[in-house]
Formats: structure tokens, sequence, C-alpha cells
């Protein structure tokens, strides 16, 4: 049975080994050209699972009002420090997907990269459940899963259905299309397409997300 005590120590690890890259993420770079328009200067962002802070360091150079966190103390230490040699403001801080330290309705836009796979499955919903609660009403949110066609589908020790132990030490879920549809309760599906990401050969099969949060049904009063 996995212990999800084991994460901050994983993602430590992981963030100790692991060169930060130097760009933004592609996709997200995709996303924010999109979506930019819309907002106005300063609207505020969450970086999900910020690792090292790119994403955050370019949001935060579009004119966004950032915060990033990160479950790994590692990761948000270099991310600060990146964002301080380029003179950016961003607000991190180390918090848990399942368990987001923010107020709701706190984010107009809220972006997840290359974190949400590693969840087991309970704890991918209630991470996703937690960004609809942290997005304010018709917020957007970006986030990428893994495919079941993915090359590493399969390989390690099976967790559960769809869920293998990586290499790394921590689970890692692999969605279908279906499973998108049920992951997003009160979301509006805006976008989802099955990528190849990844200089790496054979490169990695992921579902790029784009969703809507969908205000919450007004309560009936009896009487």
């Amino acid at each position: 049975m996995f212990n999800r005590s084991g994460l901050q120590q994983a993602w430590n690890h992981i963030a100790q080994q692991q060169l930060a890259s130097a760009q933004p993420d592609s996709e997200v770079v995709a996303f924010v050209e999109h979506l930019s328009p819309q907002f106005p200067l300063g609207a505020s962002v969450l970086d999900v699972g910020c690792g090292q802070g790119r994403n955050a360091l370019y949001l935060s150079q579009r004119g966004f009002a950032v915060h990033g966190c990160d479950l790994s103390p590692v990761a948000i230490k270099a991310a600060k420090v990146r964002v301080h040699k380029k003179r950016a403001r961003v607000s991190f801080q180390i918090a848990d997907l399942v368990h987001l330290p923010y107020a709701d309705s706190s984010f107009a836009v809220a972006v997840c990269v290359h974190m949400l796979p590693y969840h087991l499955r309970a704890d991918l919903t209630k991470g996703v459940r937690e960004l609809r609660r942290i997005l304010q009403p018709g917020g957007w949110l970006y986030l990428d899963l893994l495919d079941h066609t993915d090359r590493e589908y399969g390989h390690g020790q099976q967790l559960e259905p769809h869920t293998f132990l990586d290499p790394s030490g921590l689970p890692l879920h692999f969605s279908s299309r279906q499973e998108i549809n049920e992951l997003l309760p009160g979301f509006a599906l805006k976008r989802a397409t099955k990528l190849e990401l990844g200089a790496n050969s054979p490169p990695r099969m992921a579902w790029i997300i784009w969703a809507t949060k969908l205000p919450d049904p007004r309560m009936k009063i009896n009487g």
C-alpha cells in the first residue's frame, strides 16, 4: 500500500537532481497567449506544483499577480532564487495539492503542470476539487494528465487501476478521455487535446485540459 507521507521527500529528491528548465512550458504559453486579452493587468494566478518557478516567473513577467506553491521546500527555495534574480514578484508557499492554503474564489486562473498525474486517483480527485474551490466563478484552469497510451503505462508496481509506482517513488496515474469528464464536475470543459510532449523518444502522451469553473448551484430556500 502506498504511503503518501513520503511524497515530500520524493519531490525534494527530484528537485535536487533535475536541472531547472530556463523556459516556460510551451503549452502554458499557448494557454496564456489565448486568454490574456480576457484578464485585466494584475489578475491573480496560482501555479500549483510550481517546481523551481519557470512558469510562475513567465506569468509574473506577463503582468499577472502570481502565487506559486509546491510540496517541496527544495523547489520553493530554488524558485525564490530564480525570481529574485530576474527582479520579478511572485509569492511562494509550501503546500499540498489536496489541502491548498488559499481562501475560496481567490484566483482568476490556476495552472497545474506535470504534477497531477503523480497522485493516486482519490488524491487526484481531491486536488481537482481544491483547484475548483480556489478559483473564482468563471475562472480558468489549465492542467495536464498522462494518457493510457503513454510509454510508461504498466511499468512498475500497480497500486490501483491505471496507477503504477514510478521509479522516483511517486504514484503515476494514467487517465482516459472518459475519466477526464469524471474528474471535472463543476467545470465547463473548453479543450481536451491529446498531444505528444517533450523531446524524449518516444515522447510522453498527455492530455492538455482547459476548463472554466461553473457557478455553484443556487441553494433552494424552503418556504
